[in-house]
C-alpha cells in the first residue's frame, strides 16, 4: 500500500509539472484509471505479439512470385514427391494411421466425372481460362506443396468456367490451404457454394456481385486463431431456404497450414459436407427442389490485414454425376471402377480420403464372402510408360495391402495387376480425363 500511494504521489507531481496545476482528488483518480487500462492495454497487446510471434513460426507463409514457381512432372502427370506439405499432423508417412483417422468418413465420389482442375496448364499470376472474377484472384504456386493454387484475394468473388448441369445426384470435392498471419483481429471469412444460374450464363457477370441465381447454398467459415465459426445457408432464388446458425467448430485450427480436403454430396434434397473426414452437415432437406446446380463459386471477404497477411488457396477441383452403387455395379455388372482412391504425389501411398470407397467395396467383399476380385490399376498418359505401368501395379497392390491390414479381407481373395497409360477411358489432353484415366478398377473373378 506504501508503495502504491509513493506512486501516486509521484503521478500527481508530473501531472503538475505537465499541466502546470495540482489535480483534485477526483482528477488524480480519473487520470490513475487511465493510466492502468494503458497498462492493461500494453501487456495484452505483448501477449498478442508473442502469440502472434508463435503462430507465425510455425505456419509456411511461403507464396513463390508470378515469375518463379513453375512445377516438376513425375509419372502420372503428379508434381514432384519432393514437394509435398509437411505439417504437425501430417499421417501421410504412415497410410495406415492416415486411414484410421478418417474412419467415419462415408463419402464416396459420383461416377462420371463432369469437370476437374487441377490448374496444371495455367499461367502463374493469372486467372484460370475461362473463369470469371471481380478482383485480383490468380493462380500461384506455393512452396513445399505440390501443384498450382488459386490464391483469392479480398472482397472477391470467382467463378469456374464450368457450365454443365451437375445433375440432382452429384459430388464436389477440392483442396484448401489455409494461412493466416494473426495479428490480434479477425481475418477475412470465406464462403465456397454452389448456384444454378438458371437463364444466365454460370459465369455471368451478374452473378459476381451476388451469387445467388435460381438456387444456391454455401458454407462460410470465420477464422479464430484457435477455432472457427461455420454456418450454412441455402437460397431458392432471393429466398432463404435453410439457415444452420453460427457454431464454434475447434477443427477448423487443424485446417491451417496444410492441405485439407472438402466434400460436398447431393442427393436430391439431401446436403452433406466434409472437410479432412468430419462430416459438418448433413441436411435432408437443404437443396431446393427446382433447378439444377452449374457453378461452384469462392468468396472471401475483407478485413483490416494486407492482401499478403491472408492465404486462402483453392485447387483440385473435381465435379462428379451421379451415385456410385458398388454391390449392383461389383455384384451384378462384375466391375466397378472408381477415381476416389487417391495416391501421394508420384507413390503409391493411398491417400486418407480414400476411406469413404475403401470402405464401400470392403463391406461388399464382407457380405458377399464367396466372391474374389482382381484389383488393376490405371493412370494418365503424362510422364513414361513403362514407369506408369510400374506405378499402376504399385497402387493396385497397395489397395490390396489397405483392404487386408485395415478392413480385414483375405487377401487370398484378392489379385492385383496394373495397366499404365494403356488404357484410357477418356481425352488424356484434358484435365477432367486425365482424371478418369486415373482410377482402380475392382474386376468380379
Amino acid at each position: 500500500m506504501k508503495h502504491l500511494s509513493v506512486n501516486k504521489v509521484v503521478i500527481a507531481a508530473m501531472v503538475a509539472v505537465l499541466f502546470g496545476a495540482v489535480p483534485t482528488a477526483v482528477q488524480a483518480q480519473s487520470i490513475l484509471r487511465k493510466i492502468k487500462d494503458r497498462a492493461a492495454q500494453a501487456a495484452t497487446q505483448k501477449v498478442l505479439n508473442e502469440t502472434e510471434k508463435a503462430v507465425s513460426k510455425g505456419v509456411d507463409k511461403a507464396i513463390e512470385s508470378a515469375t518463379e514457381g513453375g512445377k516438376t512432372e513425375e509419372p502420372d502427370g503428379q508434381p514432384a514427391a519432393g514437394e509435398r506439405a509437411v505439417s504437425g499432423n501430417d499421417t501421410t508417412d504412415n497410410p495406415t494411421t492416415a486411414i484410421q483417422a478418417f474412419s467415419k468418413y462415408d463419402f464416396v465420389p459420383g461416377d462420371s466425372v463432369l469437370y476437374a482442375n487441377d490448374f496444371s496448364g495455367e499461367a502463374i499470376g493469372e486467372l484460370p481460362t475461362g473463369w470469371n472474377s471481380n478482383g485480383s484472384s490468380v493462380i500461384v504456386s506455393l512452396g513445399g506443396i505440390p501443384g498450382q493454387w488459386l490464391r483469392m484475394a479480398q472482397r472477391t468473388v470467382v467463378l469456374t468456367d464450368n457450365e454443365k448441369p451437375f445433375g440432382p445426384d452429384f459430388t464436389v470435392e477440392f483442396d484448401m490451404v489455409l494461412q493466416y498471419d494473426f495479428k490480434g483481429w479477425l481475418p477475412p471469412s470465406f464462403q465456397f457454394g454452389l448456384l444454378a444460374s438458371g437463364s444466365e450464363s454460370a459465369t455471368s457477370n451478374k452473378l459476381l456481385s451476388d451469387p445467388k441465381g435460381d438456387k444456391s447454398f454455401y458454407m462460410e467459415v470465420s477464422p479464430l486463431a484457435d477455432a472457427g465459426n461455420v454456418v450454412l445457408e441455402s437460397y431458392e432464388k432471393y429466398s432463404r431456404y435453410f439457415n444452420s446458425p453460427p457454431t464454434r467448430n475447434q477443427s477448423v485450427r487443424q485446417w491451417y497450414g496444410k492441405v485439407s480436403h472438402v466434400a460436398i454430396q447431393g442427393q436430391k434434397e439431401r446436403l452433406r459436407i466434409w472437410v479432412d473426414g468430419e462430416k459438418l452437415y448433413d441436411v435432408p432437406k437443404g437443396i431446393p427442389k427446382a433447378g439444377e446446380f452449374n457453378q461452384l463459386y469462392f468468396q472471401l471477404g475483407s478485413s483490416p490485414y494486407n492482401d499478403e497477411q491472408i492465404g486462402v488457396y483453392f485447387g483440385n477441383i473435381k465435379i462428379s454425376r451421379g451415385l456410385p452403387d458398388t454391390r449392383h455395379k461389383l455384384v451384378e455388372e462384375g466391375k466397378f471402377s472408381t477415381t476416389g482412391i487417391l495416391f501421394d504425389t508420384g507413390s503409391a501411398a493411398v491417400k486418407p480420403e480414400s476411406a469413404g470407397v475403401l470402405k464401400a467395396i470392403a463391406a461388399v467383399l464382407t457380405q458377399h464372402a464367396d466372391i474374389r476380385v482382381r484389383i488393376i490399376g490405371h493412370t494418365d498418359a503424362v510422364g513414361d510408360d513403362k514407369a506408369n505401368l510400374e506405378l499402376s501395379e504399385h497402387r493396385a497392390a497397395a489397395v490390396r495391402e489397405m483392404l487386408q491390414t485395415e478392413y480385414r479381407i483375405d487377401g487370398n481373395r484378392l489379385e492385383t495387376g496394373g495397366k499404365g497409360e494403356a488404357e484410357p477411358v477418356a481425352d488424356n489432353q484434358t484435365a477432367a480425363g486425365r482424371v478418369q484415366n486415373r482410377r482402380v478398377e475392382f474386376i468380379k473373378l
